[in-house]
């Protein structure tokens, strides 16, 4: 009877070992990018440097015979016009209405599935206040939309910097569709007049972008927290499937 009930358990140990196996690294198929918040006077301007993966999957490009998906520059407009829907900027309670300034097309033109590169696009949205702003508050719900398998949609995410023109502001934020981040103005202590952005060589950019954008990229890192606890659990079911044998051999 003790060898049966032995042989039971190694069957349920074993079979949780494979069913934690084959838990996803990723329970949220996640695109991450990196936006600046840069908050003048007059004007608003909010650098959004996104993964070329993003774009791909909210446009669902074809992809060519061997499996590389191909961008075009009408897809990168049209991402544009996307992020303006799907970004909310609130100056003193009030939504604004933004445009796209510029694009920054990425080098690189051509993704494959499942390998996601280093290439961003980098778009200059541009809002107008009615005021000098005081509270400006950002959020977004970009791809939320998106279902990547039944009820488990996309989650994008943006390492996120705000700033009043030339002032130094918060840095590393984080910002999902499940947060707001805000911030107070206080223009008591900055010039009317700041020097003007320096123009970078292309036409499809009116101004440069910040140095933090680019630099800060690199610094979202995937999520592995679930790939790390598939790991833990599996390891678990590895010593009990180990016990209830050595148990067995007796």
């Amino acid at each position: 009877m003790r060898k049966r009930t032995s042989r039971v358990g190694i069957v349920a140990a074993a079979a949780v070992l494979l069913s934690f196996g084959a838990v996803p690294s990723r329970a949220h198929p996640l695109a991450q990018g990196r936006m600046e918040l840069v908050i003048g006077r007059d004007k608003i301007t909010l650098w959004a440097s996104v993964s070329l993966e993003q774009v791909v999957v909210q446009q669902s490009l074809p992809s060519n015979d061997d499996g590389v998906i191909v961008t075009q520059s009408g897809a990168y407009r049209a991402h544009g016009n996307y992020l303006l829907k799907h970004i909310f900027l609130s100056v003193d309670g009030a939504r604004l209405t933004g445009s796209v300034g510029g694009i920054q097309e990425p080098g690189n033109k051509t993704l494959t599935p499942g390998e996601p590169g280093n290439d961003y696009v980098v778009y200059e949205l541009v809002y107008i206040p009615s005021a000098e702003p005081v509270a400006v508050e950002l959020r977004q719900n970009i791809l939320l939309e998106v279902e990547y398998t039944p009820n488990n949609p996309w989650q994008s995410t943006y390492i996120t910097g705000i700033r009043q023109e030339s002032s130094q502001g918060q840095e590393n934020l984080l910002l999902t569709s499940a947060n707001t981040l805000k911030q107070h103005c206080d223009w008591s202590s900055i010039p009317a007049t700041v020097p003007a952005t320096t123009p970078v060589q292309t036409s499809r950019l009116v101004n440069a972008p910040p140095a933090e954008l680019s630099r800060a990229i690199p610094e979202a890192p995937p999520d592995r927290s679930h790939f790390v606890a598939g790991i833990a659990i599996g390891l678990c079911a590895v010593y009990l499937l180990a016990k209830m044998a050595k148990k067995l051999r007796r």
